[in-house]
């Protein structure tokens, strides 16, 4: 796989811990959005770990504007959540599937090259490997934000 290795140790599992608890700081209280132009979705983890995600999002021109939350997960799906809600600001559907994959690709234990990465701070999740029973809380944000334009192109009402 060109531009994809084996995730070695390159953060140890102290740094792990405390870069989850710098991102966990930023999402303990909710900030949701209200609005004519809010639409809003919650995600529930398909394992048994009973994470979810309420994800408000204003989506202008098919890019998100703004963006609000409510998080009820475990440490890993509530530092994806500060990181989307950091970085998703005029991302697409498609940018949003990008940065995804890769999310993906570092929780199967395959972190994209440094100059591949599109969120270096995603490379934390290289521990978050061996914990396949998260891996779905952690990707709840993106989920939400699919599904968020998805209703968008569909013209739903703006609640799920």
């Amino acid at each position: 796989m060109s531009g994809v290795q084996s995730v070695g140790s390159t953060l140890s599992a102290e740094d792990f811990v405390l870069s989850l608890k710098r991102y966990i700081t930023k999402v303990r209280r909710d900030r949701r959005l209200s609005g004519e132009n809010v639409r809003t979705t919650t995600v529930h983890s398909r394992q048994l770990c009973g994470s979810r995600l309420t994800l408000d999002a204003v989506i202008e021109a098919g890019r998100v504007k703004e963006l609000g939350f409510r998080v009820r997960a475990c440490s890993l799906g509530q530092a994806t959540t500060a990181i989307v809600y950091q970085r998703a600001q005029g991302l697409n559907a498609g940018d949003v599937q990008v940065v995804q994959s890769q999310l993906e690709q570092i929780l199967n234990n395959h972190l994209p090259s440094k100059d591949t990465l599109i969120w270096p701070e995603l490379a934390i999740f290289q521990h978050a490997a061996s914990m396949p029973s998260r891996h779905d809380s952690a990707l709840l944000p993106f989920r939400a934000l699919q599904e968020l334009f998805a209703q968008q192109e569909g013209g739903g009402n703006g609640k799920l």
